[in-house]
């Protein structure tokens, strides 16, 4: 019971802040999707899903996807700079 109880407690506290940091990066995200669309390209978590999906079916286009996922963080990342520091 106590093990149930501190798992618990330490899964709310994990929730409730990945919930504030959600919150507080909200303003972020939702420029950081606004230049995903000007670009022509998918919204993250779409991106994000059919990455996962491509990983359960296979690990070879698997590592593919990754490195290409992690490109194109990179490559908007820098943008998302650029435009910020205008």
């Amino acid at each position: 019971m106590d093990r149930g109880l501190i798992v618990g407690a330490i899964a709310f506290a994990a929730a409730f802040g990945l919930e504030r940091l959600y919150a507080s990066m909200g303003p972020d995200i939702a420029r950081y999707e606004k230049m995903r669309a000007m670009s022509g390209q998918q919204p993250i978590l779409k991106e994000l899903f059919s990455y996962v999906t491509g990983a359960i079916g296979d690990g070879a286009s698997a590592q593919d996807g990754a490195k290409g996922l992690v490109a194109g963080l990179t490559s908007d990342i820098v943008r998302y700079a650029r435009m910020r520091g205008m």
